[in-house]
């Protein structure tokens, strides 16, 4: 799937350096391991622990058919989405298989998040900023989660 990313981006973006998802340390956790945090949480067995302690300055979390790159970025992070859907498959310049729908986004060491712009939207997608929020909302605890986990 990781594959299919990198596909998409170098055949839809050509002019983007797409080294930080190539470099990044990468986190692949199956839908039981993702149940297991989510049950941890809470039961309150997984204490969300502050970001400051996570192990690696950049990293791919990968789960179902969503990948979040998150960078350290001195006191914040910069975090990227990338969702795999069918809604592209039509608007790919050259891949009519899947594409994929990204989501920039920063967050500070409360896990508070604003929204910022990708570079990696198609030229003809409707980017809806709501539903971009709306995503992100439900992703933050899982990333808390995972980053918990892994510190």
């Amino acid at each position: 799937m990781f594959k299919k990313l990198i596909q998409f981006l170098q055949n839809n973006f050509p002019e983007i350096n797409i080294d930080d998802w190539l470099n990044s340390k990468y986190f692949h956790l199956n839908d039981n391991q993702l149940k297991k945090i989510a049950e941890a949480i809470k039961s309150k067995e997984l204490e969300i622990k502050p970001i400051e302690k996570l192990p690696v300055d950049n990293f791919i979390f990968h789960f179902s058919d969503t990948f979040i790159l998150v960078k350290k970025d001195k006191d914040s992070f910069v975090a990227e989405f990338a969702w795999q859907t069918d809604f592209l498959s039509v608007h790919s310049v050259k891949n009519k298989d899947k594409g994929f729908i990204f989501i920039g986004f920063t967050f500070d060491k409360n896990y508070q998040f604003n929204l910022i712009d990708s570079n990696k939207n198609l030229k003809d997608n409707f980017v809806n900023t709501a539903e971009s929020e709306k995503i992100i909302t439900k992703v933050m605890p899982i990333l808390q989660g995972f980053i918990s986990a892994i510190s």
